[in-house]
């Protein structure tokens, strides 16, 4: 069984690495997924999660390593990994913040051999595409990389990723005014019935955005008025009704509105798109390797509570206000903060366990789909 206080293994470091990324604390995941990969170099799951980690810092040298790893890893073996498809994903995606747009097109030819529902994309091959035919194979100021020899996957061996790969701080990325590197927030709330996801990019337009919305993936991509393109791509925490969900182009923001396919609470935005449980506690795991980006909160003790609440025969608001009581009596200081914060700004209609977003600015105060808040006077 996985030691969630003192990880010891590999599989335990990377459960902890997913945690810390959904709280979109990328430095510390880096850290987990190194440790994972000291303890075994060809974890391919966790090279991938570290690109992941590595593209959200702005890290594109070292994400491109761990994804090329990942993928060789995958060629190497008898049968290609599900993985691959993701491995290609963020190789291209580092590729193409590197100015290298052929060879990030390539990548994403390539993974969509082999996932070609994967989120995100033909939207990526679309954006290469543009910046070919404007720029060339490269972008302004960028050189050819040398050409490795090919060699045949019956006789390569995986390359030994190295424990811990440090960061070059003079690295700069040529002409950064081609490169995509926004800097844009999203946030979300729920209903009883939806999901509703915000992306806070002001004046867009319909023929600037495209949002791909699958049962358990929801991906947003835009070309920004700076001329750099903008992509959101969610591993849902559980699954939705695409075909009911829609989306709204504001002044001030793009919003998702997510149809659940059950009516329960969910504790977080992404996971592996399994099936909640009542009350929106997360499915134990079938193996001792949690799904990449699940949220890894043990709600256990609250899907008992929930249960005895069940055969109690509590309904509608009181049985939720009981809910987040317990769930409020769980938690540590950090989260409380975060729930008594956003609840008294956003006047009540907002209620978070983020501190990481909470604590930047001021709650907005959302009220519920139909409803107007005014003061009270």
């Amino acid at each position: 069984m996985a030691n969630k206080e003192n990880p010891t293994t590999a599989a335990d470091f990377y459960s902890k690495g997913n945690e810390a990324f959904v709280s979109e604390t990328y430095s510390s995941a880096v850290e987990l997924y190194t440790s994972a990969l000291s303890l075994e170099p060809h974890f391919a799951d966790c090279l991938v999660a570290r690109a992941h980690a590595y593209i959200k810092s702005d890290k594109f040298d070292l994400a491109k390593n761990d994804a090329d790893i990942a993928i060789d890893i995958s060629r190497a073996s008898s049968e290609t990994s599900p993985i691959a498809a993701k491995a290609f994903l963020r190789s291209g995606v580092a590729s193409f913040h590197l100015g290298r747009y052929k060879e990030a097109k390539n990548c994403f030819t390539e993974g969509q051999k082999l996932a070609d529902r994967e989120a995100g994309l033909v939207q990526w091959m679309s954006w290469c595409d543009e910046k070919i035919k404007k720029f060339g194979d490269f972008a302004p100021g960028v050189k050819p990389e040398p050409i490795k020899e090919v060699v045949n996957k019956e006789e390569a061996a995986p390359p030994k990723p190295a424990a811990t790969t440090p960061s070059d701080p003079n690295t700069a990325i040529p002409d950064p005014n081609a490169m995509p590197v926004p800097k844009i927030s999203h946030d979300w709330y729920q209903t009883e019935t939806h999901v509703v996801v915000e992306v806070r990019i002001k004046k867009m337009s319909a023929d600037q955005c495209k949002i791909e919305m699958a049962d358990t993936s929801l991906s947003v991509s835009a070309n920004l008025p700076s001329g750099s393109e903008y992509s959101l791509e969610l591993d849902l925490a559980h699954p939705v009704l695409s075909l009911q969900s829609s989306y709204k182009i504001l002044s001030t923001k793009i919003e998702i509105k997510l149809k659940k396919a059950e009516g329960v609470r969910w504790s977080a935005l992404e996971g592996d798109g399994s099936a909640p449980l009542p009350g929106g506690c997360v499915p134990p795991p079938t193996a001792t390797v949690k799904a990449p980006y699940a949220s890894g909160r043990d709600w256990s003790a609250i899907e008992k509570n929930l249960a005895a609440e069940a055969d109690e025969k509590k309904e509608g608001e009181a049985a939720l206000n009981e809910m987040f009581q317990k769930i409020y009596g769980d938690a540590n200081d950090e989260v409380k903060r975060a729930m008594n914060k956003s609840f008294q700004e956003s006047g009540g209609t907002v209620l978070s366990t983020n501190w990481n977003d909470i604590g930047k600015e001021k709650t907005e105060v959302k009220p519920p789909d139909g409803m107007e808040w005014k003061k009270w006077e």
